[in-house]
């Protein structure tokens, strides 16, 4: 049986995937939106936000780590993905934006998986289950728009 900080945690993750939905459909589909920017802007700041927040897992784990191993790398491989998430909403490519965060998303997920394994965390809660499909999401929203912005 699910716990309730599971199901909080499945549904706080799988409604954060709908502003990628909603902007890259929009974008898509040339959607005026009821708001005073661009889906692709829209794409784009959130896309740098999440993946802020997303590297702020690594950080996390480092904190809790930090009495048992050691965590330097942790810490700034968290603040490289933050720095990179910022930069996207500097660059004026869309397509170099894009693809920065597409790497990014995909890289978080691949270093989460890769310190987690074996933990509870991996086995019991279903998180990097939930990870891996709000990921490709993500990246699946990011890329439609990518090839349409290309094509």
């Amino acid at each position: 049986m699910e716990s309730a900080k599971t199901k909080l945690m499945q549904l706080l993750g799988y409604a954060g995937l709908v502003p990628f939905l909603i902007s890259a459909l929009a974008e898509l589909m040339a959607l005026n939106l009821p708001i005073p920017v661009s889906p692709m802007t829209l794409l784009l700041t959130y896309g740098a936000i999440i993946l802020s927040f997303m590297s702020g897992t690594l950080w996390g784990r480092a904190i809790h780590r930090a009495d048992s191993e050691a965590t330097n790398s942790l810490l700034l491989l968290s603040n490289l993905f933050a720095l990179l998430a910022w930069l996207t909403l500097l660059l004026e490519s869309v397509f170099w934006a894009l693809l920065v965060q597409m790497v990014g998303f995909a890289l978080v997920l691949v270093f989460e998986r890769t310190l987690a394994r074996g933990t509870l965390m991996t086995t019991q809660s279903g998180y990097y289950p939930m990870r891996l499909i709000l990921t490709t999401g993500v990246i699946v929203c990011q890329l439609l728009v990518l090839g349409n912005h290309i094509f």
